[in-house]
């Protein structure tokens, strides 16, 4: 994969580098309730889930002028599912990113560029994968209280088994809202466009007809059958996040999503308590 290969090859020069760099790691917890995990359209075949992620990242910023920086770094996850172990997976690889500021004070606006990679270890060998994602960004703070950051991120899941692969373009956009020193709210509204995953029982001559690659499957505990096909998907979050400390944060999130292509239509409903720390 051509994304993946080139944040191995662009960041690794500058981590060998940055021995002497503040690194600033942070690691962020988050459990989330999925309504939906078998992103099914028929009730029977609806199943929710409970996800455990971690995340670990460290990153070092090289400056290249006082309006240019780049920031090298590395990312490790890993997610469990305790009703459905066969989802299980971790993944490590380098973080990349280009930020520009245009102009000075807390009001101008910020780009940004940021490549990733990683390899993916999972418990099905099947969905053992590498991936790599590309991202641009504007951050323009509005006032001193509320910022917006619009982004367009296209990313890419090869995976060991075709059905599991996945290509998408998102675009997103998000408003933070500071309420006081402690609390801030934020929403999100997301359009994406790309591979999906369904899983339903058979006979679904409907999904046959839509799906590009499709396979008996076991993950859920039961016989069914996944479908891969491209379907659009549209979502809105509402977070609110309390600052524990200067470097601790914890958030309650809400996220409704649904998704489409012809006959298919799912709806999937994730709350999560995420543990953010930064060291």
């Amino acid at each position: 994969m051509k994304l993946f290969r080139a944040a191995f090859f662009i960041v690794l020069p500058l981590l060998a580098r940055a021995a002497g760099a503040d690194w600033a790691p942070n690691i962020t917890t988050n459990a989330t309730w999925n309504s939906n995990a078998t992103n099914a359209n028929r009730l029977s075949d609806v199943i929710g889930a409970l996800a455990l992620r971690a995340d670990l990242a460290s990153s070092a910023r090289f400056a290249l002028d006082t309006d240019d920086a780049v920031f090298a770094g590395i990312k490790l996850t890993a997610e469990a599912w305790p009703r459905f172990d066969g989802l299980d997976h971790a993944s490590l690889g380098p973080r990349l990113a280009w930020q520009h500021k245009f102009g000075l004070g807390a009001h101008a606006p910020v780009f940004s560029l940021e490549l990733g990679g990683d390899a993916i270890a999972a418990r099905e060998p099947a969905r053992r994968a590498r991936a790599g994602s590309a991202r641009v960004a504007v951050r323009q703070r509005l006032d001193n209280a509320t910022r917006v950051i619009l982004a367009q991120e296209f990313s890419r899941h090869d995976t060991r088994d075709f059905v599991f692969d996945r290509t998408g373009a998102e675009t997103s956009l998000e408003v933070v809202r500071d309420l006081d020193e402690r609390w801030s709210l934020s929403f999100t509204a997301r359009w994406r466009t790309g591979d999906v995953q369904s899983y339903a029982t058979p006979p679904r001559p409907e999904l046959v007809a839509l799906a590009k690659i499709r396979q008996p499957n076991t993950t859920f505990d039961r016989p069914m059958v996944v479908y891969s096909l491209d379907a659009r998907s549209l979502s809105g979050g509402l977070a609110a996040t309390r600052t524990l400390g200067s470097d601790t944060s914890l958030t309650f999130r809400y996220e409704w999503r649904q998704t489409e292509r012809g006959p298919l239509r799912y709806v999937n409903q994730l709350v999560s308590a995420i543990l953010a720390r930064q060291f």
